[in-house]
């Protein structure tokens, strides 16, 4: 396991400035603050929460961690985790990292350990792998961490998750039933849990209808508005006669694309979404799309999270919540 002097060592600044700088007590300059987070981040090296918590005692302070704050869906969880903790004599801190699994790392190594109670990770990085020995390492720290939306699955880290699979089941088989027999979808990228799940379900409703499986009508949108507007670009060459795209905020994207190329929802290609965020009914047609309780599920969350930090070990490690499809005018 790594130790201050190997921070010191690999940074080239010395023990005492790193340990102040880390506490909080010293500011240093931005060429020695960039090559002290550079070293944290290559030798995993966290700062000891049991020796700090013994010293400094409760600090009352809740972080949470989240992608982006435009994400849709990202307010209600916070809304969520606010409710469940602001009658509990708690603080919630708000960490953003621009979807960056490196700005991820820095914010569990700098600005959380010794400073906060407990972590709520919401979401994945869009960069992110699958590795999540950083988070580990917080937990093996001593820092309770719940996750919520991040990995879908059984992990050591006890989460709350929608139910990805079958809400893209429900829209696919809707839309198969509906008519449509050419869908395509625009995923976030390959890798993310959160798009090989909702893959996972829309392979199933065509599988269930007796259709193939087909890997054109599957691309990345990067969880963008522009990259989804290029993945409907390619979906439309490709003659799509539906679109699913896997959150509010590309789906609206790919409609408004579908629309400024001169067709009509749902007359010309009908256009559904995940989410059930104020995004879906915002736009003309309003959106066919799967509702998630969001801030039921930060609620969930936070709660997971204090029980954790009172000593509870007997939690739930995965909670996943059912979803269910809302009819809009996009299909």
């Amino acid at each position: 396991m790594a130790t201050l002097h190997d921070v010191a060592q690999l940074s080239k600044v010395n023990i005492s400035t790193i340990s102040r700088y880390l506490s909080g007590e010293l500011k240093v300059r931005p060429e020695t603050e960039e090559r002290i987070l550079r070293s944290l981040e290559q030798t995993k090296y966290y700062p000891n929460w049991v020796a700090r918590s013994l010293r400094r005692g409760a600090t009352n302070t809740l972080a949470v961690i989240i992608p982006d704050i435009y994400q849709p869906g990202i307010a209600g969880i916070v809304e969520g985790i606010d409710r469940r903790v602001r009658n509990a004599d708690y603080t919630l801190v708000l960490l953003m990292t621009g979807n960056q699994i490196s700005r991820e790392v820095e914010c569990l190594s700098t600005l959380c350990v010794g400073r906060v109670d407990g972590v709520i990770l919401v979401g994945r990085p869009a960069d992110a792998g699958v590795d999540d020995q950083h988070v580990e390492h917080l937990k093996e720290q001593g820092v309770p961490v719940v996750y919520v939306a991040r990995n879908f699955g059984e992990s050591n880290i006890p989460e709350i998750c929608p139910d990805q699979e079958d809400g893209a089941f429900q829209t696919t088989f809707h839309l198969l039933e509906k008519g449509y027999r050419a869908i395509g979808i625009i995923i976030g990228t390959r890798d993310h849990p959160d798009s090989l799940r909702k893959l996972s379900g829309y392979r199933r409703a065509l599988q269930s209808k007796g259709l193939e499986f087909k890997e054109e009508f599957v691309i990345e949108g990067q969880y963008r508005s522009d990259s989804a507007k290029e993945a409907t670009a390619q979906l439309l060459r490709r003659g799509v006669d539906a679109i699913f795209g896997i959150t509010d905020m590309m789906a609206v994207a790919a409609l408004k694309y579908v629309q400024e190329s001169g067709l009509s929802v749902p007359e010309d290609i009908a256009i559904a979404s995940y989410g059930g965020t104020l995004w879906a009914d915002m736009v003309t047609p309003t959106l066919t799309t799967v509702v998630v309780d969001l801030e039921s599920e930060g609620f969930a969350a936070a709660d997971l999270l204090l029980r954790l930090i009172k000593g509870d070990l007997d939690i739930p490690m995965l909670d996943v919540r059912p979803v269910h499809l809302k009819i809009g005018q996009s299909s």
